[in-house]
Formats: structure tokens, sequence, C-alpha cells
């Protein structure tokens, strides 16, 4: 039986050591591929950045999908999987290494610090979100009949009896309405002198390019609030109320009754769409906010979690691995996981923190810095 035993327990290591080579075996051919996939993709980024670097429209569509229109998890991916390919492909090379636990326990040590910090940022995104929704009831009543006063005018002014609750739905009242009024407008003043004539339809010809490109957005966006909000953030309707109010007084003598009627229903008009724009900015914020401080306590936990995982791996030194693939590779993905909250942070504020700066001022006033450079 002894024999037997040891017959028994040699098969039993044979076949542990033939799975475990096995495992290191595909561990460094997959090491392999992503060190090719890397270097290609590198290759592909060289071009891609040559050809963004010398075109200047190209740069303002990057600049644009970044910090706005770009999906923001495309953003996180694209941070994390960069950060874990190089340090995979760069272990494999011998740039850097997993062997000295001394090193590999302080980063991960230091990184679930910094995770500690995100405790308070939760909590004032948090305080931050709820802080409008306490009041007293009468000044939620207050707030409400606010909001159906608005509705109302917008509905007296497009000639429907009630408008959509949705707000694209809203949204698109508006835009059909600004553009009916625009035409009627041109129409209106084609008897006027050539001077009032062209200045009208210059004015108007700016306004319904941008009702165009909101409806065009409309149509290709989807029902959520970031959908309606972008394609208003970049629109002066404060310069295009301020005009209507100058073509009102230059051109006084040479339009008529109805047409200073629909001059003054497009400025309400305006108005109407800068408020809803600011009202929208407030709801996306307050989403927007909410879902970040989830996203954030989802990915601390999960990334202080593997660290924790790491650092008692390495408790008693170098872990007894055949090859170093394998622990590269959980040490490279671990590092991904613990940078994943700081891209999250990260993708998501520069998009908040580029809407509240590009609709900063409702109103009559648009200061200087709240549009890029490229359309002031």
């Amino acid at each position: 039986m002894g024999l037997l035993d040891k017959l028994k327990s040699s098969h039993v290591l044979s076949a542990a050591l033939t799975i475990l080579l096995g495992w290191v075996h595909v561990a460094a051919r997959l090491g392999l591929v992503a060190i090719r996939v890397l270097a290609r993709l590198t290759g592909v980024g060289v071009i891609a950045g040559g050809a963004l670097l010398t075109n200047e429209e190209r740069r303002r569509d990057a600049h644009h999908w970044l910090l706005l229109a770009g999906n923001r998890w495309h953003i996180v991916g694209a941070m994390v999987g960069a950060l874990v390919l190089f340090t995979f492909a760069a272990g494999l090379l011998g740039i850097i290494g997993v062997r000295e636990s001394g090193f590999v326990t302080n980063m991960f040590s230091t990184i679930n610090a910094g995770l500690f910090s995100f405790v308070p940022i939760v909590i004032a995104i948090n305080s931050l979100t709820i802080s409008r929704l306490f009041g007293t009831p009468e000044g939620l009543r207050d707030r409400i009949a606010d909001v159906e006063e608005f509705r109302e005018n917008v509905e007296t002014l497009s000639r429907v009896t009630v408008s959509p609750t949705d707000p694209a739905g809203f949204l698109a009242l508006i835009v059909d309405t600004v553009q009916d009024r625009g035409h009627r407008l041109v129409e209106q003043v084609e008897d006027a002198p050539d001077d009032t004539r062209d200045d009208v339809a210059d004015y108007v010809g700016r306004i319904l390019e941008d009702m165009d490109h909101i409806e065009t957005e409309l149509a290709q966006g989807d029902a959520s609030i970031f959908s309606v909000l972008l394609p208003m953030v970049n629109d002066e309707y404060s310069r295009d109320i301020n005009r209507a109010r100058e073509l009102s007084f230059e051109h006084a003598d040479d339009l008529s009754e109805d047409a200073e009627e629909t001059l003054s229903d497009l400025q309400d008009l305006l108005v109407s769409a800068d408020v809803a724009r600011q009202y929208f900015k407030i709801v996306y914020l307050q989403q927007e906010l909410s879902a970040l401080s989830r996203y954030l306590a989802y990915s601390g936990i999960s990334a202080f979690v593997m660290s924790i995982f790491i650092i008692m791996i390495y408790a008693s030194g170098y872990p007894p691995i055949v090859d170093a693939t394998p622990l590269l590779f959980l040490v490279s993905f671990s590092l991904g996981l613990a940078f994943l909250p700081f891209s999250i942070l990260f993708a998501h504020t520069i998009r908040v923190a580029t809407i509240v700066k590009r609709t900063s001022a409702p109103g009559a006033f648009t200061p200087q810095g709240e549009r890029p450079g490229h359309l002031r």
C-alpha cells in the first residue's frame, strides 16, 4: 500500500505540474499576443495622432468628443485598457518587474490610501445632488407653478393646447415654432427696403441654421436628457435676443405691425429656449452627479478589495510561482482596476465642468470664455 500511495501521489503531482505549466504556456502566449496588439495600436495611434495634429477640424472634433459628445465609458475603457496593456507589455519586456515584493506592496498601499479620498468626494457629490430636493411644501408648489407657467407661455406662442412632457418633444416644439416664425418674418418684410430685408434675412438665416442643427441632433440622439442638452450647449441665445431688439429699433419705420409682432414672438421663443436649456442642465447635472457617486462607490470598493488581495499575496515575499507571466498579468489587471475610480471621475467631471462653463450665463450676457475659440 505504501508503494501504491507513492505512485498515486507522484501521478497527482505530475498532473498538477502539467496543468500549471500549461497555464503558464497559455499566459505567455497571451502576453505575446498582447505585445503584438499593443505594437499595432501604438502604430495606429501614432498615425492617427499625426493626422489629428495636422488637421484643425479633426482636432476640434476630437476635443468636442472628449469633452462632450463621447461616451464616458469608452473614455474610461480606453484609459484603463491602455494602462493594463502598457504595464503588461513593459513587464514582459523587462522594463518593469513584479519580483520586488516591497515595491508592489508599497504601490498598492499608496493606491489604497488614495482611494480613501473618494469617500469625501462621494459624500460631497451626494450632498450637492440632494441639496435642491429639500424645501417647504409651499416652496415646492411655487417651483412646480413656475414650470407650469413656463410651459403655458411656450404653448401660447406655439398655438398648441398641451405641450409634450418629455424634454426632446418640448424642445422640438420650440424649434418648430422658431422655424415657423422665422420663415413668416422673412415673408412679411418682402416689401420693405433692401437694407431691412438683408438684415432680417441674415438674422433669420443664423437662427434657422442653429435650429436645423438642434433638429438634426434630436433626430439622431436618444431620449436621454443629455442628448437634448448637447445641441443647445454652444448656442448664444443672448446674442440673438439682443439682435432682435436691435432690429426692432433700427428698422422701426420699415417693419409692419405683423412683422413687429413676429419679431417679438421670436425674441420670446429664444428666451424660452434659453430657459429650457438652463432647466435641462439642472436636471442633467442632478442625474449625472447621482450616477457618478454610484460609479465611484462601486469601483472604489472593487479597487480597494483587489489592492488588498495583491498586498496579501506579496505579504511574505515573492509568491512561489513557476513563471512570472501569470503574476504579471494579475498585477497589471489589478493596477487597471485600481485606476478605474480615477478614470471614471476624470471622464465624467470634464463633461460636467464643460457644460457648466458653456452655459454659465443665462439671459442678456455672454462671457468671453463661455464658448470655444473657433465658435466665437
